[in-house]
Formats: C-alpha cells, structure tokens, sequence
C-alpha cells in the first residue's frame, strides 16, 4: 500500500518545496522608495485642482452650468448645497469640497 502512494508522496513534498522556496522574483524598489520623508517630492496635485475645472467635470455629470450660473447664494448656502451633491451621489474628497464652495461663492454670489 505505502509503495503505491510513495511517489505520490514524493512529488507533493517537492511542489509544496518549489512553492515556498522557488518562484518568486523580487521587484526593484521605486527611486521614491528609497527617498527620506524629507526629501520625497510632494503628492501630485488632483487633476481638479481649481474650483472651475472642479465645477466643470463634477457637478455637469447632473445638470447643466445654466442652473449654477443663475444661482446667487453666499458661502454658507454654497456650503449647504454642495453638501447636499454629495449626499445625492456627487464625488469630491473634502479638500475639492473646500476649493468648490470657495469659487462658487466667489463666482456666484
């Protein structure tokens, strides 16, 4: 019985050893991972940087520029309606949120 499951045995115990010693390759390691926190470049800024670019590719995906353009409201109700997008599925990290408000209050007051 052992002879007929012996060379069975043996090529499991050889593809368990290939597997956890052979096969793998390391990567090389970016030129920014070997940079010091203090001289690694700073994060690439988002393609939406500015509050235009921002009120152009997000808030269009919903509605027309004519419904922003005839708003007049103050900070605060830019603030309050912005949030209220995001609530209604509009994608803006909190920083793109802040940049939004700023230029929609300024732009459309």
């Amino acid at each position: 019985m052992i002879r007929r499951w012996y060379p069975w045995l043996m090529v499991l115990v050889a593809m368990v050893l290939l597997a956890a010693c052979g096969g793998r390759t390391e990567t090389p390691a970016s030129p920014l991972a070997t940079q010091s926190p203090l001289t690694a470049p700073s994060p690439l800024p988002t393609p939406a940087a500015d509050g235009a670019t921002l009120l152009q590719e997000r808030c269009t995906a919903c509605h027309t520029l004519d419904r922003v353009e005839s708003a007049r409201k103050t900070a605060e109700e830019w603030e309050r309606t912005v949030v209220r997008m995001i609530g209604r599925g509009a994608k803006l990290t909190e920083a793109e949120r802040a940049v939004l408000v700023e230029y929609l209050a300024e732009h459309y007051r």
